[in-house]
């Protein structure tokens, strides 16, 4: 499943809004400026895929809560790590994403994005998830769209992402079975370690490409 979560992670940024506001519904927080995004990525002619990339990085990162979302992942180890270990592991986590995405987010620039009308509400309307259907590009033909679900809460300035399920997986759950047997062999530092290795890894790479 982490295999797949690599694969599709360019597509958990595609249906996020440029704009935030308090009083949208988070159907049309995700619909209303879906088209945003892609336009902006098909600005992409092969010459300037930093600069889409980091124009697209700008407008959805913020939609995201990153530190939530690595709380979720990381479970119950989370409460016991000190503030510093808590931020530490949320940039990485954060970092993971990014530098994951980032490097082929661009090739699904062409993909299609079917927002459904009506989100499941919980918690008294704070929190919303919202069902999406994502066709691939050079999809065959026959092949079933991609369903990729947002999970949000409302904050006084909106709708914020704290996590992302690609067909019924969740990214986070994806995730922690890989921390919890990292904090069992070598503490939360040693989990912190693992990311920045990973982030390292990743970097030399995409500096290599």
């Amino acid at each position: 499943m982490k295999k797949l979560f690599f694969t599709l992670l360019p597509l958990l940024a595609l249906a996020m809004p440029v704009i935030a506001r308090a009083d949208v519904s988070p159907v049309d927080f995700v619909r209303d400026n879906s088209k945003q995004v892609m336009e902006t990525l098909k600005k992409d002619d092969g010459h300037n895929t930093r600069k889409v990339r980091e124009q697209v990085e700008a407008m959805v990162l913020p939609k995201f809560d990153f530190k939530r979302m690595t709380a979720l992942a990381v479970g119950k180890s989370w409460r016991t790590a000190t503030p510093d270990q808590q931020d530490q592991l949320a940039t990485q986590f954060q970092t993971l994403l990014v530098r994951v995405y980032a490097s082929t987010m661009t090739r699904y620039k062409n993909a299609q994005i079917d927002v459904k009308p009506n989100a499941i509400l919980n918690n008294s309307g704070a929190e919303a998830i919202v069902h999406t259907e994502v066709t691939l590009p050079n999809s065959s033909n026959g092949q079933k769209p991609v369903s990729v679900d947002y999970t949000l809460y409302k904050t006084t300035q909106g709708w914020r992402v704290f996590n992302v399920s690609v067909e019924g997986a969740s990214l986070v759950t994806a995730y922690r079975s890989q921390f919890d047997t990292e904090v069992r062999n070598t503490g939360v530092d040693g989990l912190i370690k693992l990311l920045k290795d990973k982030n390292a890894k990743l970097a030399a790479q995409q500096a290599g490409a």
